[in-house]
């Protein structure tokens, strides 16, 4: 199998414009700094573990439009096997987001995901014998949860370990966190996984451990600038980020789940695996943009101690 790895989830294109206050209701005002970028959870996280070194196979749905035109080509050029993107049987359009930013820079969002909801439990079955090579499923919650419970239950029938990423998040059903032999969570998810408020008392260590009885194996919360911390049967353990000046910290947690899976399917110790994905999105941060600040393998194995 390699260090081959399946990744299901979702792509969006993110469009962002500049303007110096946000129209009232009714009334047009002018904006700049117009730009479309590719995004989505599943999406980057596919481009993250690819330019990490995995050979990556990834299922989705986009639509029959030139957004999705631009996302079977973004998957050609990173090396992605996209054999199993679908293209929208509903004539939905690809997912979008569109992002308005004023002078203080405050942002207000609208989303349509659209096509990415139409990945149903028959998509996960047509790529059951291709996942059955893969070392490794990585997931997020950009998709039906129908279809993230279905393909976790059936990776875990097969013994290909799964890895949740629980955002944006959503209520999960119980069920699937004993399907989850990984679950990254970032400290917000963690809590509202407990159904605590983002201000809680509760310690992230507290946290953690009252998720791992919910029946996760390893429960991984990243903690931003200060690294990640792994709660398992065994230990409780904070691994340290690595210091950088960041510039934009949007995607870095996509960038640390792609380079996290990698690892682990090469072979390496959760610890380790950590330490490298901690490297990676410590660079994506230095950047601007989400794809356009992923780093390649060879950037992160110029600051990592060994050859993870």
């Amino acid at each position: 199998m390699g260090s081959r790895i399946a990744v299901i989830g979702s792509y969006a294109v993110g469009m962002t414009i500049s303007t110096e206050r946000f129209p009232q209701e009714g009334e047009t005002v002018k904006g700049k700094n117009f730009k479309a970028m590719h995004g989505g959870k599943g999406s980057n996280q596919a481009v993250a573990a690819s330019r990490m070194g995995a050979e990556v196979l990834y299922g989705g749905c986009v639509g029959n439009d030139s957004f999705g035109d631009g996302a079977i080509k973004l998957y050609e050029e990173e090396g992605i096997d996209s054999s199993y993107i679908i293209r929208s049987r509903e004539n939905q359009s690809t997912g979008v987001g569109l992002i308005y930013i004023n002078a203080k820079g405050e942002n207000e969002i609208v989303i349509d995901l659209a096509a990415n909801f139409e990945l149903s439990p028959a998509d996960i079955d047509r790529m059951l014998p291709e996942i059955s090579k893969c070392k490794l499923l990585l997931m997020q919650l950009e998709i039906h949860m129908d279809t993230v419970l279905y393909a976790a239950k059936k990776c875990k029938e097969l013994g290909i370990p799964v890895v949740l990423n629980p955002a944006p998040y959503n209520q999960m059903p119980e069920e699937l966190l004993k399907y989850c032999e990984f679950l990254v969570p970032n400290q917000t998810e963690a809590r509202a996984i407990l159904g605590l408020d983002e201000d809680s008392s509760l310690s992230d260590e507290e946290v953690a451990k009252q998720i791992h009885k919910l029946g996760v194996r390893n429960v991984i919360v990243t903690l931003g600038s200060e690294g990640a911390l792994l709660v398992n049967d065994t230990m409780c353990k904070k691994i340290e980020g690595i210091p950088v000046d960041a510039i934009d910290t949007t995607g870095a947690g996509d960038t640390f789940n792609g380079s996290f899976c990698v690892a682990l399917a090469k072979g390496h110790t959760i610890e380790d695996a950590i330490k490298f994905a901690n490297i990676s999105a410590g660079l994506a941060v230095t950047k601007y943009g989400v794809i356009e600040g992923i780093p390649t393998r060879e950037e992160v194995i110029k600051i990592a101690e060994s050859n993870i």
